[in-house]
């Protein structure tokens, strides 16, 4: 887009620039614990060439984005692991409350007869957070799945972990992956879904084929950072139109398939250590020369992609 064709932004509304640096700069001492510096922020900022605004404007607006964005640090994905173990073991209970003489033994019996396992491949996400949840919530080794087709007979129920949950329908990974281990190794189990974070539409997807799901976080269209219900311009409307055409703008520059997040989530949060692709792409590629604020890891699923490696050997 020319500068002689940009769109007149109504940004001044804004938080000044400065108010904005500073609100990010605390929330990153706080929540960030320093790993956000204003070195980084400035190359981020960088990145927006005022294509679309004044590059003024595209900096206040980048800058209200970023003091929007919720950042999950160790300590807070920690306690997510404790929530969900807490509302796990609530739920069984809930469903044998009529059999329920003794808590501590009916707590007892709900972990013999149930075992942990990991949402995906090993090397993805869903291994990494089942690895934080034993360690959060202080489990013995024999509780988690090493061997999934060496299950004892007692075992009724699997329980899957994963971060987030985010899509339904043909598109619902994580559907496609217990779906694949049920077939495979837990015929005639129960399963069972602990999520940090999901959508409304992705849990009941899951439900209607019997899988039971239990997040901390469920997000709707308020959570969807330009729906006209969004929670991140609820105090400036006025804002959200222009703030989109200029995410979907850059975001095109770098995910042209998904300028705003895959499947169009248009979220804005990511964890300490990976940041989804339902976010906005401008926070995390790293493609067409784009400096991320954030980084996001993406999955590899090719073969013989090591040719970076050729200088060792």
């Amino acid at each position: 887009m020319s500068s002689n064709s940009k769109i007149k932004s109504s940004a001044n509304y804004l938080p000044s620039e400065e108010d904005l640096k500073r609100q990010i700069m605390l929330t990153s001492a706080i929540v960030w614990k320093h790993e956000l510096t204003e070195q980084e922020i400035e190359k981020w900022l960088s990145n927006f060439k005022g294509e679309v605004f004044s590059n003024s404007e595209e900096r206040k607006l980048a800058l209200w984005l970023l003091a929007n964005f919720v950042y999950y640090n160790n300590e807070e994905v920690i306690h997510l692991c404790k929530t969900l173990y807490r509302d796990f073991i609530h739920r069984m209970l809930s469903e044998r409350q009529n059999r329920v003489v003794d808590v501590k033994s009916t707590i007892r019996e709900i972990l013999d007869t149930s075992r942990f396992y990991y949402t995906g491949r090993p090397g993805e996400s869903g291994a990494f957070v089942l690895y934080l949840f034993r360690q959060g919530n202080s489990l013995p080794l024999d509780n988690f799945i090493y061997h999934p087709d060496e299950l004892p007979q007692e075992i009724s129920t699997i329980v899957f972990l994963d971060d987030v949950t985010l899509s339904d329908g043909a598109k619902s990974q994580a559907a496609s992956y217990i779906e694949e281990a049920k077939n495979k190794h837990f015929k005639n189990k129960m399963s069972v879904l602990l999520t940090f974070i999901a959508t409304n539409k992705a849990i009941q997807y899951l439900e209607k084929k019997g899988i039971k799901v239990i997040s901390c976080i469920v997000l709707d269209e308020r959570n969807k950072c330009f729906s006209h219900e969004s929670n991140v311009f609820h105090y400036f409307h006025d804002q959200l139109d222009n703030c989109k055409i200029f995410a979907e703008h850059y975001g095109s520059k770098v995910k042209p398939l998904s300028p705003l997040g895959y499947n169009n989530c248009q979220f804005i949060f990511g964890f300490f250590y990976n940041t989804p692709d339902n976010t906005l792409p401008i926070f995390w590629a790293e493609n067409n020369g784009w400096y991320p604020i954030i980084k996001r890891y993406d999955k590899n699923y090719a073969k013989g992609k090591y040719i970076e490696l050729e200088r060792f050997v």
